[in-house]
């Protein structure tokens, strides 16, 4: 039951990585400045990267990885206990 818990691990670790990396670059620019003003089209596709990325990155750590981390564990407790209770 190792793997799929450090496949749990990893990719929490890579989305909480991706919303600190998309939310830095989000925070060093002006969003509203961006789309908004006149500039070279550049800053506002990194904008809209940026907010797409923490979007679907806080989507998965608030949903889908508590989710899959519940799974993981109840199917890990569910093999104990068939396993305490032995052959019948």
């Amino acid at each position: 039951m190792k793997g799929p818990a450090r496949l749990v691990a990893g990719a929490a670790l890579a989305a909480g990585v991706l919303h600190a990396a998309a939310g830095n670059a989000l925070a060093a620019r002006d969003p509203i400045a961006a789309l908004l003003g006149p500039s070279d089209g550049l800053a506002a596709v990194v904008v809209v990267v940026a907010a797409a990325g923490v979007a679907v990155a806080r989507l998965f750590l608030y949903f889908v990885a508590p989710a899959w981390a519940a799974h993981v564990a109840i199917t890990a407790l569910a093999g104990a206990i068939t396993r305490a209770r032995g052959p019948r």
